[in-house]
């Protein structure tokens, strides 16, 4: 199966030689490399041009936007470059560093389930937690009641208590995505992620379009990666906290149909968010409202898919979503508020950068 692995990078270069030096080591005989450099102004093109020049498995190319176009953006532009031939895209976040068998292992399950659209990996935190095991980051996107989204087995131990199987979707980190599950969802204007987006939560709203077309998502821990997740709390910008409160509220506008049992979680939550950004980051209220203005785009896409769904937003919540739990929500925000998440780096170092150039926040 030929593999295309797209990696957006924005001012990334102290990240890049690291996941592009995995990306060369993969065991995997086919695979092509595309870095799609969003207008940085540090060294990360240098470093791609370096991986280039020494790359001897896989090839490497890079595609140059003169503006920083997103995630989306850029993982659209790398798309409509791909050879026809090109089966599967392995999506990675330059904070990434994949094992070796990562992709083979992917291809591997993906080739087993035809309705099989996407491959989570075990996504391990870069530094280990306070009893020296490692930190789990992500085994896949879990939804709950509440229509709030939760990286299952974020900040535990890896002890393994989370076996392969299905999962409501995979985290836009590091996952193996069908390319005809991929073009399956594209919507009518051509995109595959939605730009309106720009970065945070178009993996969930992807993972949402995928259910509703009968597409599953899997998670396969024999593939590993670890990913330096920046944190929270110490690190937070007005940008990524607008587009959090306000992609979370498009997301379920185009995508999701909650019962009213779930309304009043889901108000609840909503409410106590707004609340906290503007105490605690007043600033990114006037971008969270233009955010907001994408709404009427959003009712247009929900009628594109629901005229095409096979399954209904109903069906879909019925068989993922998980009792909404209060206690575990307050107290992983808590530890996020104060800089103490386990597995991430500490509150003095830089951090990693996200997709669009920021500290990611978790959901």
């Amino acid at each position: 199966m030929r593999v295309a692995a797209i990696v957006v990078s924005w001012n990334s270069a102290e990240h890049l030689p690291a996941l592009l030096a995995s990306l060369e080591a993969q065991e995997h005989p086919d695979l092509e490399v595309v870095v799609v450099d969003n207008a940085s102004v540090d060294a990360s093109v240098a470093a791609v041009r370096q991986a280039r020049a020494t790359a001897v498995r896989h090839p490497v190319r890079l595609l140059r936007s003169v503006t920083n176009r997103g995630f989306c953006g850029g993982v659209n532009d790398a798309l409509a470059t791909l050879d026809p031939e090109v089966a599967a895209v392995l999506l990675v976040n330059p904070d990434v560093v994949l094992a070796p068998d990562l992709v083979g292992v992917c291809v591997a399950r993906l080739a087993t389930q035809s309705r099989c659209g996407s491959v989570q990996p075990k996504l391990l935190r870069s530094f280990p937690g306070p009893d020296g095991r490692p930190v789990l980051d992500t085994t896949g996107h879990e939804l709950t009641t509440a229509r709030l989204y939760r990286n299952r087995g974020e900040g535990e131990s890896d002890l393994d208590a989370h076996v392969g199987g299905e999962v409501f979707g995979a985290s836009g980190a590091c996952v193996l995505h069908r390319r005809a599950m991929l073009e399956d969802v594209r919507w009518r204007d051509g995109q595959v992620l939605t730009e309106d987006l720009v970065a945070y939560f178009d993996d969930i709203e992807l993972d949402w379009r995928a259910r509703r077309r009968g597409w599953t998502a899997w998670y396969e821990p024999t593939a590993t990666a670890t990913h330096e997740r920046g944190g929270a709390g110490p690190r937070r910008t007005r940008r990524v906290e607008a587009l959090n409160l306000a992609n979370r509220l498009l997301v379920l506008v185009t995508c999701d149909a909650p019962r009213w049992r779930d309304w009043p979680a889901i108000v609840v939550t909503t409410a106590l968010k707004a609340t906290e950004l503007g105490l605690t980051v007043p600033s990114a209220v006037p971008g969270t409202l233009r955010q907001l203005g994408g709404l009427p785009a959003a009712w247009a896409r929900r009628r594109e898919l629901d005229a095409r769904a096979t399954l209904t937003a109903r069906a879909v919540a019925e068989a993922h979503a998980r009792p909404f739990r209060w206690g575990g929500w307050i107290r992983s925000w808590w530890r996020r508020i104060r800089g103490r998440s386990p597995g991430v780096a500490p509150r003095g170092r830089a951090g990693a950068r996200s997709r669009h150039g920021q500290p990611p926040v978790e959901r």
